[in-house]
């Protein structure tokens, strides 16, 4: 029993290297995963911050829209977005209302009322492709001679 003993206490150190290391290694590969993943998520938020400031409203939407379910957004940078996609949210439906009015004037009649509407129009590039066709043909037969 002496002999069974004996070899049972001898510890063995290459399970202790191996997991040592190996627990390095994953504390280094999931520490690696998240700075590569956090940088790769504030440099979408930072593309998305530049479509919003150059106007391009479409594109920021969706980008802004991708970046919802980033897991490594600040709290700063998850309430711009949010921010930022109401205020597009909020141009877009300013532009079909000017729109919607547009269309009541030039069913009255009005066409003072719409020439004034159009000159008051800013897009902001936020129409459907629709209501876009609609509002360059009617430009196109109010300006006319």
């Amino acid at each position: 029993m002496a002999l069974l003993e004996a070899e049972e206490d001898k510890k063995s150190p290459f399970w202790d290297w191996f997991i040592g290391i190996g627990l390095l290694v994953l504390v280094g590969g999931f520490t690696l995963y998240y700075q590569v993943q956090k940088r790769s998520t504030q440099e979408r938020f930072r593309s998305a911050d530049k479509l919003y400031e150059a106007g391009d409203y479409t594109g920021a939407a969706a980008a802004y829209e991708s970046l919802k379910d980033a897991s490594y957004l600040t709290a700063a940078n998850d309430s711009t977005i949010y921010a930022r996609l109401e205020v597009i949210e909020d141009l877009q439906e300013r532009e079909k209302e000017a729109v919607a009015r547009l269309r009541m004037r030039i069913a009255a009649g009005d066409l003072d009322g719409a020439r004034a509407e159009l000159e008051a129009f800013t897009s902001s590039g936020l129409l459907a492709a629709g209501d876009r066709a609609w509002l360059d043909s009617v430009r196109a037969a109010l300006t006319a001679p």
